[in-house]
């Protein structure tokens, strides 16, 4: 089984993608030859080689995905729920209860989230600069936000058990959440600024660009698919960067690190284990790309 088709299988297994988007991507990879056994050994493939192939591949598997995201999608568990539409919400949100946002296309209408910190207990939500309205309901002890149209703006209270991102389609930003986030995309690049807890980053299309400082404390992990990753060090935070790409290379930057470990792919992939700072603790950034750079820089690089 070759790389490419690995990551699709491994995107299904943790639930960035439904097994029939799966599908959907494997047909069209396998219908571009790209995917397909070539015989011969894995190693005589070079790095250009390897980087113009999924050079290619990444804009063929938006493609695919925008085709998904624009078909009707059968059985979709949202709308058996009873959403309320408010032009602005703004509600107490009990202790630790968690939040869930899924956000999708809307004839063909851009999307794009941005999450900050509330200085209160409220869970507020708006669509900036449009008539679009926020749906939400209470179902299994959570609240769910939905939107359709525009850059839905959500303020997130410290006291939030979990915030949960699911866009099919557009950018997601967080910015100094203090609370543990999962931030997914399809076709999205995602920023995630000053986390105060630990988050999981996912996006295919797009790219990952990470800001970390010590008020981070909590191992997490972000993923690209078809983009490059960038991550900034600010305040000499100690972290273990475990970073991987395949099509690309890995830049550790000028900040002092250790080299803990590194490894070669096959087809121009490249492992590496990095450390930066001298603490023995340090909690861990694991971050993998298909088809991109990844870099790391100190502040104002």
């Amino acid at each position: 089984m070759n790389d490419e088709r690995k990551r699709i299988l491994e995107m299904v297994s943790d639930g960035t993608i439904t097994p029939s988007e799966g599908a959907r991507l494997l047909d069209a990879l396998g219908s571009s030859g790209q995917g397909r056994d070539r015989g011969g050994k894995p190693g005589r493939k070079t790095l250009v080689e390897a980087t113009a192939m999924l050079s290619e591949i990444g804009p063929m598997i938006q493609e695919t995905m925008g085709d998904i995201f624009r078909g009707s999608r059968k059985q979709d568990p949202l709308e058996s729920l009873d959403f309320q539409e408010f032009d602005s919400y703004d509600e107490e949100l009990p202790d630790q209860k968690d939040v869930v946002i899924h956000g999708t296309m809307n004839r063909g209408k851009n999307i794009s989230i941005s999450l900050v910190q509330s200085d209160d207990n409220r869970l507020r939500a708006s669509v900036d600069g449009t008539e679009q309205p926020v749906s939400v309901c209470e179902n299994r002890g959570k609240t769910i936000l939905m939107w359709k149209g525009g850059n839905l703006r959500v303020q997130v209270p410290a006291t939030t058990g979990s915030v949960t991102v699911v866009s099919r389609g557009g950018a997601i930003e967080a910015e100094g959440l203090m609370v543990p986030s999962t931030l997914n995309t399809m076709g999205g690049s995602i920023t995630v600024r000053r986390p105060g807890a630990s988050f999981s980053a996912k996006t295919m299309g797009g790219s990952l660009d990470i800001t970390i400082n010590r008020s981070w404390a909590a191992s997490s992990k972000a993923k690209s698919m078809g983009g490059g990753i960038s991550v900034t060090l600010e305040e000499g935070v100690p972290v273990v960067i475990d970073a991987s790409t395949l099509g690309g290379n890995i830049h550790p930057g000028p900040l002092e690190h250790e080299l803990v470990s590194t490894s070669g792919g096959k087809r121009g992939g490249a492992k590496m284990c990095l450390r930066y700072g001298t603490e023995a603790d340090a909690p861990k950034l694991a971050v993998s790309t298909m088809g991109g750079d990844i870099a790391v820089k100190g502040p104002g690089k």
